[in-house]
């Protein structure tokens, strides 16, 4: 089964990411359950610590690798001939799952404890400074365990308050992200009956 490529999308900072419709493979293969986090139990379980660690899991999905039975199902058509991905590409129906699975894998010694994880974020929280080193060395010990790489140009090591999913975390507890919060604060208070109404702009 070839696929065509579908087009290349942007990633932050501005990098290509190439897409392949996978719309038929996808069909054909069978939904894996494995479930998402909960976001507010990340949040609640991270606010309160006095040191905490931003990681990002470089480029995701590609870190895992195809079954070699599978990896021809992955193949796409270029200009140049047909190619197919040795790791797991994006557009794959479970490539989320997969990705999910496999991070608590690599770090379920730890989690709930001193790090949370929400697809490939990972957070390494330390309840006291004086374990700050102690933590990150215990999941930086797993991480290349399972050959797991971070992008250097996404983490943040050893602050006392960060970004989490939406909100700001830290040592006195959890509050609105000011980023996604702009909208409400910059609209203008109503002055008609019709301007509360639902729907009036």
């Amino acid at each position: 089964m070839q696929q065509k490529i579908r087009k290349q999308s942007m990633e932050n900072g501005g990098k290509l990411r190439m897409c392949i419709d996978y719309i038929d493979l996808n069909k054909a293969c069978p939904k894996d359950p494995y479930p998402l986090p909960r976001i507010d139990q990340i949040v609640d379980s991270t606010a309160g610590c006095e040191m905490l660690s931003f990681l990002d899991a470089y480029s995701g999905f590609h870190q895992i690798r195809m079954a070699r039975e599978d990896e021809e199902k992955t193949s796409f058509t270029t200009p140049c001939g047909i190619f197919c991905y040795v790791n797991m590409p994006y557009g794959l129906k479970n490539a989320l799952p997969t990705f999910v699975g496999a991070t608590h894998i690599a770090l379920k010694e730890y989690l709930g404890k001193t790090v949370e994880l929400y697809v490939d974020d990972i957070v390494i929280k330390s309840r006291r400074n004086e374990t700050f080193l102690r933590d990150l060395d215990d999941i930086f010990k797993n991480l290349r365990k399972y050959s797991m790489m971070l992008n250097p140009e996404k983490c943040v090591f050893g602050v006392a308050a960060g970004k989490l999913l939406g909100f700001l975390v830290s040592h006195q507890g959890i509050e609105a992200n000011p980023e996604k919060i702009q909208a409400i604060e910059r609209k203008r208070p109503p002055t008609r009956v019709k301007e509360v109404h639902v729907g009036v702009p």
